[in-house]
Parts: C-alpha cells; sequence; structure tokens
C-alpha cells in the first residue's frame, strides 16, 4: 500500500556534484544552456497547472551529453486541485520561496521561479541563499550584482537577483518571461568548453 515513482536511468551527475567539484568553471554560457533547457520541462509541468516545489541543485540531473533533467517530483502539488491545498508543504530551506514557509494558499509557478533563481544563485556562488524565513525577518542577501560582476555579466546576475524577490509579484511572472530574458543574455564565453570538461570526466570514469 505504498506509491513508487519510477523513471529511465541516465549516466550523469546531479547539478549538486559539479558545483561542488566545478563550480569555479561554470561562465554565462554554462548556465544559460542548462537553464533555458530546464525551464522548457518546467513551462511544461505549470502547463498541466503542477508546481514542482523542491527545485534544487541535487534534483537537477546533468546527463552525460550536458543536458539538465529535473528529477524528484515528491513535492510537486497540482495547484488547482482542492486535496493540494490541504496537503503538509514540503520544501528545502535557502531554495524554498518565502510563501511556501506559510501553507499551500500562495504558492504557484512563482514559486517555483523563486527556487530556479536559488539554484542559479548556488551555482553562482558555490552555495543557497538564505532561508527565505529569514529573509523576511531581515533581509541581508546581498545581490549578486554587487558582489559577482568580476565573473559574470551583469544581465544574467540581476535576472538572480530578480528571482530571489521575496515577494512574488516582483519575481518574473512566467517561466516563459524567464527565458525570453535569459535567452537575450549575449554569451561572453562559450558553455560548450564546461560541457566538454564535465563529459571528459565520465569518460574516464568509465
Amino acid at each position: 500500500e505504498t506509491v513508487y515513482m519510477v523513471m529511465k536511468y541516465m549516466r550523469g551527475r546531479t547539478l549538486q556534484f559539479h558545483i561542488q567539484n566545478h563550480q569555479q568553471r561554470f561562465n554565462d554560457g554554462f548556465l544559460r544552456r542548462i537553464f533555458l533547457s530546464l525551464l522548457n520541462g518546467l513551462r511544461e509541468v505549470h502547463a498541466h497547472k503542477i508546481v514542482h516545489l523542491d527545485i534544487k541543485p541535487a534534483n537537477v540531473y546533468i546527463n552525460m551529453d550536458g543536458t539538465p533533467v529535473l528529477l524528484d517530483f515528491g513535492a510537486a502539488r497540482q495547484i488547482l486541485a482542492s486535496e493540494g491545498q490541504n496537503l503538509r508543504p514540503l520544501y528545502t530551506a535557502g531554495f524554498a520561496a518565502p510563501e511556501q514557509y506559510h501553507g499551500m494558499q500562495n504558492v504557484g509557478p512563482w514559486s517555483d521561479i523563486y527556487s530556479v533563481g536559488a539554484t542559479m544563485y548556488a551555482c553562482i556562488t558555490g552555495k543557497a541563499p538564505r532561508p527565505a524565513d529569514e529573509r523576511e525577518k531581515e533581509d541581508k542577501l546581498q545581490p549578486l550584482q554587487k558582489a559577482w560582476i568580476s565573473r559574470f555579466s551583469r544581465d544574467l546576475l540581476s535576472i538572480i537577483d530578480w528571482c530571489l524577490m521575496l515577494r512574488s509579484d516582483d519575481r518574473p511572472p512566467s517561466v516563459f518571461s524567464l527565458q525570453k530574458a535569459l535567452s537575450q543574455i549575449q554569451d561572453e564565453a562559450p558553455a560548450q568548453n564546461v560541457i566538454r570538461s564535465i563529459t571528459s570526466r565520465f569518460e574516464q570514469s568509465k
């Protein structure tokens, strides 16, 4: 009397692994490539009125060809279903949006957008942002535009800061709008160098 989720086996590593081992190699092009592809899947999820609610580096899997896959829908909720509103919220501190700390009534696609921003933040800094419930009391989160402008483009950093706004109305209104903003950034360094280094590690481990 239990339920299981099964998916196709894929060879690769989590984004969390790459943050811990290759984070110094990340650049604008790599992050744009990974997250633009990931957001294609998230758009499809949202189109079916489902929110993931646990997007974080450990739940993003990078295949050997560099393709990202969003894993672990254990916390996902169908936001229009009445029973979904009564379920106990599940979240990961640092990656969960502020509204996830206050029940299920106000969660939605904007909540996943916060988590995407937090995941990108971890790619930049190597760690999660401060938990949103702490930020609501006193927001000491320094904008990335101030601290990381020497390594990444201002446009990319400003998009991540946008996703991490505490008020849901201040974030990108949809996954499509976030994709559009990311796609308009001009690459300053090719993504393929990072993808190649990741793939070569897999080949050596065979």
